[in-house]
């Protein structure tokens, strides 16, 4: 599997896992909150696995984080029954996951 194939799979993992965790912030009081939790964590580990396959140089980490953006729009956007709360803290939810791996880059 290519370096760009991995991208895809990571970003693809992290924006479910994202999106889980955005969903029991912003509707904490729903009943699958807890299991949205649940499921975040847990995809959080598998995409680690897959960073932990690659040495990842700058713009690698630039493109993660702009393909991350993308996809976990697109997922936030088709999920209306999650709170419109969702938009103001994905930037910082997105940025707590990538600091967390060591995808710490300023691509402005």
């Amino acid at each position: 599997m290519g370096k760009k194939d991995d991208i895809d799979q990571l970003t693809n993992i992290m924006s479910r896992a994202l999106r889980h965790r955005i969903g029991s912030i912003v509707n904490k009081d729903e009943f699958y909150a807890e299991k949205y939790s649940k499921d975040s964590e847990n995809l959080l580990k598998e995409a680690e696995k897959v960073l932990e396959r690659r040495n990842w140089n700058r713009d690698d980490k630039i493109n993660i984080k702009e393909e991350l953006r993308k996809k976990l729009l697109k997922e936030l956007q088709e999920k209306d029954f999650l709170n419109d709360e969702k938009f103001d803290i994905m930037e910082d939810e997105m940025g707590n996951a990538l600091r967390g791996f060591g995808i710490e880059v300023d691509d402005r």
